[in-house]
């Protein structure tokens, strides 16, 4: 071709692809394949699962530092070095609020500096992890498992990076990093009584959303379900084999609270998996004897990480005191020396338990002037009578329906239900339906396997006994979400008893019938799973067809119009006292909530039934607004559970009356007032 020819070509060229360029550039003008809301809506989702995910990266860069001297399988040091790690991070995260640090630069500084230190060592745990063939499902049943637990994870993650909606979140999981982050330190200047519990998830809560905002919050909590699954896949291959782990794992999924908890702002499965872990570390010390006494520190790390993420996990420490007696007395019989044994280990794991506690101690400490705050020596904004609120004892089953102590599994299992009153959570069958399959495979489990099992049971029925023992005493403790952190063990006790192939062939075989059933059942959760995930459409507001607005306005009624009302129409330096209305979250002005229900009665308790002393006091404290839940106040006086008396009524309507100026209701569930 001559040069003439060849720039003729090269110009056609051009030409064609100027006006190819055009056409396309053109037609997607006027034919937009998504609108700018859309992407917005989509960058938002994809920024929440990143943010959270530099955090989980961050934290478990650190954990497999601290983890390098023990032998654990690739997996096992991944998924254990994870939650260990976060724990370090959170503990930063506290020193930097305790000096007033809280800075989303600073923050960002942190984990980019972290990412270059673990970088190498991370991508190299990555990939020793995913070529470990130990955790890889095996044969038809469990690879249903496994894919039974991938979409059941799936769905609750486009539940965690929706706007947050769940209760507690609203209440105090968020509202704490929230208030933190504004004011870039950690400090209990609002009357939240909640701010005083332990919050290692609360503090993992605050570092994500000051790299990237909320919508990382919730993602957190749903990594330590994912992390708690692959605990569970990879115990069950090491301690007690078969099937046990994927079973272990798609059992714990079955619960579908559990489920649902992994796609909010919680800190519940954070607690099961310290909990689970402290047991596994515990055991792993009866397998080494050169590096036991690192088992039993590493068992105390997790048993203080699951201090500092709730109160109740307390109860670990007898549990895990009782495991050391019960792995001495199998190598040779509980006499003196192994009791001696038992209690000096016990003591190590305690003492470290403690010791990686006490930080979240010293800061409720200095904070509130009650280290364990607001349990036992008072403390700000607390008094003796709401510690009897909160307490309520003599209202538990021991004295209302002391039968039902013996049937509680039943009920939980089969009554109780997410969202409704009594336990309030939906656990699924098969726990109840399978433990009790234990008893007819445990002749035939060899002699190693049945100690693991028999210390996990006593460590679950510490566990269990301090959870029935708070039911007995007051019903504000009826909840089986306190009884999480022996979950975990659980579905491994279910996993070991319909998957190891020990259940008898003859007259008929169980162990095909028992996997029958669980098909059956995880076929059923599935279904109900996808079913009211497409009623409550969270894709929308994902995809961006629904704006955060419309969501949160579909999800909370007239809550959150009241709040949009109070954000919008109110000067800036409003405050809004709440009647019967814990939420404060999404609260753009200063919000008082209501968090115990006990505002006016606490009121009426100091001040007696005097409306004219109670608006007085409000005022003094700067309250310009009172947000009255008037629908939630009716349905408790109803109840006739909480002692709202008649004068109480009657001195409600008189500030109603005599001070308070309406300014707008919200249907017939709330109603704003001015304090006149």
């Amino acid at each position: 071709m001559s040069e003439r020819g060849r720039l003729t070509w090269v110009l056609a060229t051009i030409v064609a692809m100027l006006w190819n360029a055009s056409v396309v550039a053109v037609y997607y003008v006027f034919h937009k394949p998504f609108t700018v809301s859309q992407l917005v809506a989509v960058g938002r989702s994809v920024a929440g699962l990143i943010g959270a995910g530099m955090v989980v990266v961050l934290g478990t860069g650190i954990g497999l530092l601290l983890l390098e001297r023990l032998d654990l399988k690739p997996l096992e040091r991944m998924v254990w070095a994870a939650p260990l790690g976060l724990g370090v991070v959170s503990l930063i995260g506290l020193g930097l609020g305790a000096v007033g640090l809280l800075q989303p630069w600073l923050l960002w500084s942190l984990t980019v500096v972290g990412f270059m230190g673990a970088g190498c060592r991370l991508l190299r745990a990555l990939r020793e992890a995913w070529a470990d063939r130990t955790w890889r499902p095996q044969g038809r049943f469990e690879i249903f498992l496994a894919g039974y637990c991938g979409i059941t994870l799936v769905i609750a993650l486009a539940w965690a990076l929706t706007p947050p909606t769940a209760w507690d979140g609203l209440v105090y999981h968020l509202t704490g990093p929230k208030l933190y982050l504004a004011t870039g330190r950690i400090s209990h200047s609002l009357d939240l009584p909640y701010l005083g519990f332990p919050q290692l998830t609360e503090m993992l809560f605050t570092w994500a959303m000051g790299l990237v905002g909320e919508s990382a919050a919730a993602p957190i909590h749903w990594f330590y379900g994912v992390f708690g699954v692959l605990v569970l896949v990879s115990a069950g291959r090491r301690w007690l084999g078969g099937r046990t782990g994927w079973l272990a794992a798609a059992v714990l999924l079955s619960a579908r609270s559990i489920v649902l908890l992994a796609g909010w702002p919680y800190v519940d499965l954070a607690l099961l998996l310290y909990a689970t872990l402290a047991f596994l570390a515990l055991a792993c010390a009866f397998e080494e004897d050169v590096q036991s006494h690192r088992w039993l520190a590493l068992s105390g790390a997790y048993a203080g990480l699951a201090l500092s993420t709730k109160y109740t996990a307390l109860a670990l420490l007898p549990a895990l005191g009782l495991v050391l007696l019960v792995f001495q007395a199998s190598d040779s019989g509980l006499g003196t020396h192994n009791l001696q044994l038992a209690a000096r280990e016990w003591l190590l794991v305690g003492g470290i338990a403690l010791f990686v506690w006490s930080p979240w101690l010293v800061k409720n400490f200095l904070l509130t002037g009650n280290p364990t705050y607001p349990f036992f020596f008072g403390g700000v904004y607390w008094d003796d009578w709401r510690a009897w609120w909160y307490d309520r004892p003599g209202t538990g089953l021991l004295y209302t329906a002391p039968w039902k102590l013996l049937t509680a599994p039943w009920d939980t299992t089969v009554w109780g239900r997410e969202g409704l009153a009594g336990y309030s959570a939906t656990v699924g069958p098969l726990f109840l339906m399978f433990l009790p399959f234990l008893l007819l495979v445990w002749r035939r489990l060899p002699t190693a396997q049945r100690r693991w099992l028999r210390a996990a049971l006593v460590f679950c029925g510490v566990l269990y006994g301090f959870w029935l023992w708070g039911v007995a005493r007051t019903a504000l403790l009826m909840q089986t979400r306190l009884l999480f952190p022996a979950f975990g063990l659980l579905a491994l006790i279910v996993g070991a008893a319909v998957g190891l192939r020990s259940l008898p062939l003859r007259p008929l075989d169980l162990g095909w019938l028992a996997r029958a059933i669980v098909l059956g059942v995880l076929g059923l959760t599935l279904v109900a799973s996808f079913l009211s995930t497409v009623q409550a459409q969270p894709l929308g507001v994902l995809l961006g067809h629904e704006s955060r607005g419309e969501f949160l306005a579909r999800r909370l009624g007239w809550y959150y119009a009241a709040l949009e009302y109070i954000n919008q129409e109110l000067p800036p330096d409003a405050v809004v006292l709440f009647l019967w209305e814990p939420r404060s979250y999404h609260c753009a002005v200063d919000c008082r909530p209501d968090t115990l229900l006990d505002r006016f009665l606490h009121a009426t308790r100091l001040y007696g039934a005097h409306a004219d002393a109670i608006a007085t006091a409000w005022r003094a404290k700067g309250v310009t607004n009172v947000l009255f839940y008037q629908q939630g106040f009716e349905m408790i006086h109803e109840a006739g559970f909480d002692p709202v008396t008649e004068a109480d009524v009657v001195t409600l309507e008189a500030l109603r009356r005599h001070h308070l100026q309406g300014i707008q209701e919200f249907g017939s569930a709330y109603v704003l007032y001015e304090l006149r």
